[in-house]
């Protein structure tokens, strides 16, 4: 029923009314002027509950009605169906759902000494909540600005992002939607005013991110959700890594290397490697496929290394149970994503626990 919702409710949007950052959008020649009238009298049942949309500052919106159609604010139907939607200024074009498949840049959140106290602070006012987690990503172009304690959580406040850790579940009572972020994490979508929120369980809290000013989609939230971290290390700050940017050739290597796998072919791959390390080389082998680094190997298969050997139960920064075990002489670090498994290990031992555990969580489907 949603998916038709979503579908019919598309078909009557019109874009004048509530679009943010449409700036000059009237200042075009294709306009034609009609004659309309604001519909008081049509109200909204959305997933079963009552809704009003409203502007961005809260000033309630009433729909269109003209030649016995009636066209609906697309900002503010969008949000109440969790369906992304922007306006390209350039091409006259409003983009509803996400204009492309692939991923956002992301940059790594680089948090001064001062800044990290400042987390640390706000934490340890809570009993029992006193460990610090903390965002390690951000979209290309936003900015941290602050980060302060609230009522019942922390919250981390950017130019076009907020998220909040708390032990209480926002979302408890709301209609929304469940999603799969890509750890194979479930986080859910739901709106209780205007702007969408996205919450999901880290360890013994929650973390809810939204995009106030709606500049972010919710792809784009998703993708800065698994990056939200257990804040480790003695100088309270998470070891440095830096993003794996893949050439093409590398990123056709492997795809390649999971298609010979019949059933298997979704390509994953790390996302991220400790500062200073190199990616070398991927490929197929056994049943599975390869990634070799300088200091670290991943391998993806849709086996269980870890089956019948014993080890250590461990909690990944997202949550995530993994399991370390030592076949031989080298430590390995096993987790399950979606319908495979991740084993990760540092054949030198140039790489700590910590370090292949904050590599662990990167490990992504590649879109």
């Amino acid at each position: 029923m949603k998916k038709n919702l979503k579908k019919s409710a598309a078909t009557m949007m019109v874009l004048g009314m509530t679009l943010t950052g449409a700036t000059g959008v009237f200042a075009g020649t294709q306009l034609e002027k009609i004659s309309a009238y604001l519909n008081h009298g049509i109200s909204f049942n959305v997933d079963g509950a009552a809704y009003s949309p409203t502007d961005g500052n809260g000033n309630k919106l009433a729909p269109i009605t003209y030649n016995n159609s009636t066209y609906l604010p697309v900002r503010a139907i969008a949000d109440a169906l969790h369906v992304p939607v922007s306006y390209d200024g350039k091409k006259g074009q409003v983009i509803i759902g996400e204009a492309t498949n692939n991923p956002s840049t992301l940059n790594n959140v680089s948090y001064s000494a001062a800044q990290k106290e400042a987390i640390q602070k706000a934490f340890a006012q809570f009993d029992g909540f006193e460990a610090a987690y903390a965002p390690q990503q951000m979209i290309a172009g936003d900015t941290f600005k602050s980060v302060g304690a609230g009522e019942d959580g922390v919250s981390f406040t950017f130019s076009h992002m907020k998220v909040g850790v708390s032990p209480r579940d926002y979302s408890d009572g709301y209609n929304g939607k469940d999603v799969k972020l890509s750890n194979g994490v479930t986080a859910k979508w739901y709106t209780p005013d205007q702007t969408g929120m996205l919450t999901f369980k880290l360890d013994d809290r929650y973390v809810t991110i939204s995009s106030p000013d709606h500049k972010l989609t919710q792809a784009q939230l998703q993708q800065v959700a698994v990056s939200v971290q257990k804040v480790q290390g003695n100088d309270q700050g998470v070891t440095g890594f830096a993003d794996v940017k893949y050439t093409q050739e590398q990123s056709a290597a492997i795809r390649k290397a999971f298609a010979k796998f019949q059933g298997f072919e979704t390509a994953y791959a790390p996302q991220h490697m400790i500062a200073g390390d190199t990616f070398k080389s991927v490929g197929a082998g056994g049943d599975g496929v390869n990634f070799v680094f300088n200091h670290m190997n991943v391998t993806v298969s849709p086996k269980d290394y870890s089956f019948s050997y014993d080890g250590k139960n461990v909690k990944l920064p997202n949550g995530v149970t993994a399991k370390w075990y030592t076949p031989d002489q080298t430590d390995m670090l096993t987790f399950k994503l979606d319908d495979r498994y991740v084993t990760l290990s540092s054949p030198k031992n140039a790489l700590t626990h910590t370090q292949l555990e904050q590599m662990a969580v990167s490990v992504q489907k590649v879109k």
